[in-house]
């Protein structure tokens, strides 16, 4: 018996190689940073590839004026962090064939990051990609929903004016330098940059790797805890108020100069709690308590001598009252009836954005480094390749890759037969996400009041949840059923119903049994379902196992009934992104891409 095997298996060395972007080191929104790995770089590991960068946002300028910009914690989206940022993603080589192309790159990333997700790999993307991770110091106690976009003390993208948590009293103003640089690690989510094989970068002849940089208005998300508009029940809670004479009072009525937080959702510290920085705008939201739950939306805004909201001139700590917040006016009037907070619930609310006229902040792109590990096979392996390629030998190089599709969808449209030009020889899988297409300014995008709301029942446990990622989220906005059309066949053979989780007040189980394959088809493991209606999606799978689907010459037809009551409210941006094997077929003289 022999215990030698014969194999191709060779002896390899590896070692990381940081390339930095070719066109420049610092970039703005709606640019491109373009990435080359050289041809010298003969073999390098994909999967092992990752981005480094630095980004740091610049908020608008501050005033003092009832319509000014005024100071609020500002971060990336705190589920995909930097990600985010990047819009389209190409990968060329050299000689200009492309190779594969991801638009709406940020929204695949999006529903793979919420649906692929656990405690580990939240807390590992909150260290290496920007993203938001729940903390204990900021957690709500109030019945919230779990968030990871409410980090007050470790803030990636902003510096307290104190970060000891434990700090007395905060009188510092805010202003743009208490935002510092982010220092981000992030994988390409790409067919080649998620392959595990090796790629033989020298018979392509190097690569190019360009991302194109969303627009300013999508990037930025404010702290949950101060958003009126998101989990409301996240917000502090008021306690009361004092008046310009120094009487505590558990009404709003008069006037006042100082507020009060309950202890409730954590509000005990002033470093490490509070989400309200000083220079910020406050308003206030009643609900009334009944037997129902919460009814008759009461917002009241507060006004100081020039007709503004009030500002908060200093944050402490009151071991009588709790978290006060002082004023900059002196007495801070109140219009209408005095509410009782012992008969009704007051969040307190960020005002900043919602009275200025525009908020338009930035964000920049900077030390832009692509760390790829390459491989080395030694120079008998490299000669031996290369000549077999010379006497007409050909690499066959699979990896799986996406293509993404779009139409459009108006929100008068009941009946909709969209037509999917799909056109790939070796299809796994298509994941259909429907986006909020209204063009909302930053302004909104931070504000959330006019966007896509999630839950519409004030008994629920966040109370308002509105989308404060229209770009990146679908939207299920009363769809009642779904059908795919193609080979000749309706697909599923009965349509898959909807209504109840486009009601969101309940869920179905049929249409996250077709999501759950199509995400297993395209290589998302579904962790987690929790945001099958904050970011809801439509699935089908095309093959079971390692096998494919041949699309090509097919009618594809994706077939939408919008039969509620309840209109649909939001026009739409469809999204088709169709999961499938690609090959590259590289020759001596030739790279030919078999999509």
């Amino acid at each position: 018996m022999s215990y030698f095997v014969a194999s191709d298996k060779i002896p390899i060395a590896q070692k990381s190689i940081s390339i930095p972007a070719a066109n420049g080191v610092n970039y703005n929104a709606n640019q491109e940073i373009v990435i080359n790995i050289d041809e010298n770089i003969k073999f390098f590991q994909p999967e092992q590839t990752y981005l480094e960068a630095k980004v740091k946002i610049t908020p608008p300028t501050y005033g003092t004026g009832l319509t000014s910009a005024h100071p609020t914690r500002l971060n990336l989206d705190a589920d995909i962090g930097f990600q985010s940022l990047i819009r389209t993603i190409r990968v060329h080589n050299r000689q200009g064939v492309l190779l594969e192309e991801i638009d709406n790159y940020n929204t695949m990333v999006a529903f793979k990051y919420d649906y692929e997700t656990n405690d580990s790999l939240k807390n590992k993307r909150a260290l290496t990609e920007g993203s938001g991770v729940e903390n204990p110091f900021s957690r709500g106690t109030f019945g919230s929903s779990r968030s990871n976009g409410n980090e007050i003390l470790q803030n990636q993208y902003f510096k307290n004016a104190s970060n000891a948590p434990d700090v007395a009293t905060v009188s510092a103003s805010v202003t743009a330098a208490n935002f510092v640089e982010a220092k981000v690690c992030i994988p390409l989510h790409t067919g080649i940059f998620s392959n595990k094989s090796v790629f033989p970068n020298m018979a392509v002849g190097g690569l190019t790797v360009t991302l194109l940089l969303e627009d300013n208005r999508y990037c930025f998300r404010q702290v949950e805890g101060v958003n009126r508009f998101r989990k409301t029940t996240l917000n502090p809670v008021l306690a009361g108020r004092l008046d310009a004479a120094g009487a505590f009072s558990g009404t709003v009525s008069g006037s006042f100069n100082t507020l009060y937080e309950e202890t409730v959702n954590n509000q005990v510290l002033v470093g490490a709690h509070c989400p309200f920085v000083v220079g910020e705008r406050v308003g206030i939201e009643f609900e009334r308590l009944t037997s129902a739950g919460f009814t008759s939306a009461s917002v009241m805004r507060f006004t100081n001598a020039s007709g503004g909201a009030p500002t908060i001139r200093q944050i402490s700590f009151n071991s009588t009252r709790g978290m006060e917040l002082a004023m900059k006016s002196a007495s801070v009037s109140v219009t209408g009836s005095g509410i009782d907070t012992s008969a009704s619930v007051g969040y307190l609310y960020s005002r900043s954005v919602e009275d200025a006229s525009s908020y338009d902040a930035t964000y920049q792109v900077s030390d832009v480094n692509l760390i790829v590990n390459e491989v080395s096979a030694g120079s008998s392996y490299e000669a031996s390749m290369m000549r077999k390629m010379k006497e007409g030998g050909m690499i066959n190089y699979d990896f799986n890759s996406v293509t993404c599709y779009k139409s459009s969808l108006l929100s008068t449209d009941r009946v909709a037969n969209i037509r999917i030009p799909i056109e790939n020889s070796r299809c796994k899988s298509i994941i259909v996400s429907m986006l909020d297409s209204t063009p909302y300014t930053t302004k909104q995008v931070l504000a959330c009041e006019d966007t896509y709301r999630i839950q519409t029942d004030r008994n629920d446990y966040d109370y308002h949840l509105h989308s404060c990622r229209p770009n990146l989220d679908g939207i299920s906005d009363n769809l009642t059923e779904y059908q795919f059309l193609y080979d000749g066949r309706l697909q599923p053979s009965r349509r898959v119903p909807c209504s109840k989780i486009s009601s969101k007040t309940s869920i179905e189980a049929q249409p996250l049994i077709e999501l759950d394959k199509a995400l297993s088809q395209a290589g998302i493991t579904g962790h987690s379902m929790m945001k099958f209606n904050d970011n809801f999606l439509i699935g089908r799978a095309l093959a079971l196992g390692d096998s494919s689907y041949d699309a090509r010459n097919k009618d594809f037809v994706l077939q939408l009934n919008y039969n509620e009551t309840d209109a649909p409210t939001k026009n739409k941006l469809v999204c088709f992104y169709v999961f499938h094997i690609r090959r590259l077929e590289i020759s001596a003289d030739a790279v030919r891409v078999v999509v």
